[in-house]
């Protein structure tokens, strides 16, 4: 077993899985501080096993990432379990989805994350913003961000092929008055829902919007936030508080009208059955590589339980984002996978042998090859490795 980190928005951590019997599985896990020194601990545990016992493996993973876990031991397991479900998918000539149950549609919807303005964001895995070495100058901080480039991000991206779009509404402005009580001042919800607005005109009523807010604001103001944009018809609104304390979604999502969507910072199971029974939440947004497919499947179980539905967080490259692919395939209640990678200009070129983008018309076809349905370019990933680490 052994990893690649590409150097993209944020790092791509690659891992490969080698088995005795000649077949490679590639995977990809979720950003952290020193993640390859992480995975590169369970090598001890996996050497010398049958990849094909899943469910036994990922169970002796989770129970030696017991003392840490959750957090960044799943983000390394989970990069773990997605490289040996390609193995198992190749050595046995079936597709991931296969393995995972089967599949519901041959195509998956793609929403795009869209951000206005001319700064690329790009964060380390302590979320510090950096140049990448392939990116020219230019602006290197995101500025106060006017309606009028929100509509013409929309617009391209609508143009594009895609039906959904996201956009973040916890941008700079010059209408903040504290930094630090996550209060919003009624000019900062003006400014947020002319945002949203310049948006929703640009695309008109059958272009799926989403916002995002990363987390940021007090319950009260979530819910001030969320009742000023009810009349933009949003798909979600995604993380308006902070994603330790569910009693305080609860709160928002009773007072506004708005489904409120969240995930991405939860892992386990007993997390979502709180966010739906105790939060009443009708849309989850846990991320493909912090829950792991096999994991993901059980919680879109116990999400159908309940008629809620899933939108799948993902910032990854290609090998993560097909990953999502096979498990929203492979689940009946999914509305869209997120796609992060609209700045990367090298994005499809990390694909093996590919005869054109993975991204067509705002939708990825669902492939039928086996494992993951694609294999990584190493070539093209070690133009783009990040320096200091090592590649496979």
């Amino acid at each position: 077993m052994s990893t690649a980190v590409i150097e993209a928005n944020f790092d791509w951590t690659i891992v490969k899985v080698e088995t005795a019997g000649g077949v490679t599985g590639y995977g990809e896990a979720f950003m952290g501080p020193g993640l390859p020194a992480v995975i590169a601990e369970y090598a001890g545990v996996l050497i010398g096993q049958d990849p094909t016992s899943i469910d036994r493996m990922l169970r002796r993973l989770y129970a030696c990432s017991a003392p840490s876990a959750p957090g960044l031991v799943l983000h390394a397991v989970h990069g773990i379990e997605c490289a040996l479900l390609d193995a198992i998918g190749k050595e046995y000539k079936l597709p991931v989805w296969q393995i995972l149950g089967g599949k519901y549609r041959d195509h998956v919807r793609i929403y795009a994350d869209c951000h206005a303005g001319e700064a690329l964001e790009s964060l380390t895995p302590l979320l510090v913003p950096r140049r990448p070495q392939w990116v020219a100058a230019g602006p290197e901080q995101l500025s106060a961000v006017a309606p009028g480039a929100y509509a013409i991000r929309a617009r391209e991206m609508a143009g594009r092929g895609f039906n959904i779009l996201k956009f973040d509404v916890d941008v700079p402005t010059p209408h903040r008055a504290d930094a630090h009580n996550r209060d919003l001042s009624s000019r900062e919800i003006e400014q947020m829902d002319a945002l949203v607005g310049a948006a929703r005109d640009a695309v008109g009523p059958d272009i799926g919007l989403a916002i995002d807010c990363h987390w940021s604001y007090s319950t009260q103001a979530a819910i001030n936030l969320a009742r000023a944009l009810e009349r933009y018809n949003l798909m979600w609104l995604e993380d308006p508080t902070p994603p330790e304390n569910i009693a305080a979604l609860g709160t928002v999502q009773r007072n506004t009208a708005v489904p409120l969507a969240t995930g991405e910072n939860h892992y386990l199971r007993s997390d979502f059955e709180r966010l739906i029974v105790e939060a009443g939440l009708r849309v989850l947004a846990p991320d493909v590589q912090k829950i792991g497919l096999w994991q993901g499947r059980k919680i879109a179980d116990l999400a159908d339980v309940h008629y809620v539905n899933l939108t799948l967080h993902n910032i990854s490259g290609p090998i993560g984002t097909m990953a999502g692919v096979h498990l929203c395939a492979a689940i009946p209640n999914f509305l869209a996978l997120e796609w992060h990678a609209a700045s990367v200009p090298f994005f499809d070129d990390l694909v093996k042998g590919a005869k054109g983008p993975l991204i067509e018309d705002g939708r990825i076809a669902v492939p039928d090859t086996p494992g993951l349905g694609i294999e990584l370019d190493e070539d093209v990933a070690y133009k783009y490795r990040k320096p200091g680490e090592k590649f496979f």
